[in-house]
């Protein structure tokens, strides 16, 4: 892809396009409908997803292909969404959006940055240099599903 790439901050005006990227990311990972459903929600961006993190979209010639969000708890920061459409993957959008995230929470004066991942996505971030922490475990379906809990300690900080 030689198309020009652009990291801006979302605006307000994107929240369908980020919620449309995130459902289809998910879904890429063939999970039953079902569970899709009932992830929605958590899928869904909405304003105050904007106006409490910090959130960034990565634009490929014009469209908005991917995006990440940031949000501090009381005393840790979250890697709370990073999404690329589907037919993004392995262009390597992800890897653009996590390094920008990275610098961004290292700028927010911040020493890591905390990471409860799709197990699918477990692989991708250990590439990325974070660290397994932990696991979050729940059912769903009468399946226990584990989440893993990662840390990416920044540089320097």
């Amino acid at each position: 892809m030689n198309e020009e790439i652009r990291l801006e901050p979302a605006e307000l005006s994107d929240l369908e396009r980020l919620s449309e990227i995130a459902f289809a990311a998910k879904a890429y990972w063939q999970y039953p409908a079902e569970w899709l459903e009932r992830w929605r929600p958590q899928l869904t961006i909405t304003e105050s997803d904007l106006s409490s993190g910090t959130a960034v979209k990565l634009i490929v010639g014009g469209e908005i292909r991917g995006f990440y969000l940031l949000r501090k708890d009381d005393e840790k920061l979250w890697l709370e969404h990073l999404w690329v459409a589907p037919d993004g993957i392995g262009h390597g959008f992800g890897r653009q959006l996590f390094e920008h995230a990275m610098a961004a929470a290292k700028e927010m004066g911040h020493a890591s940055v905390h990471i409860e991942s799709d197990p699918n996505a477990e692989g991708f971030y250990a590439a990325m240099g974070a660290s397994k922490v932990g696991e979050s475990r729940s059912e769903l379906e009468g399946k226990m599903r584990i989440l893993p809990l990662m840390e990416f300690k920044l540089k320097g900080s």
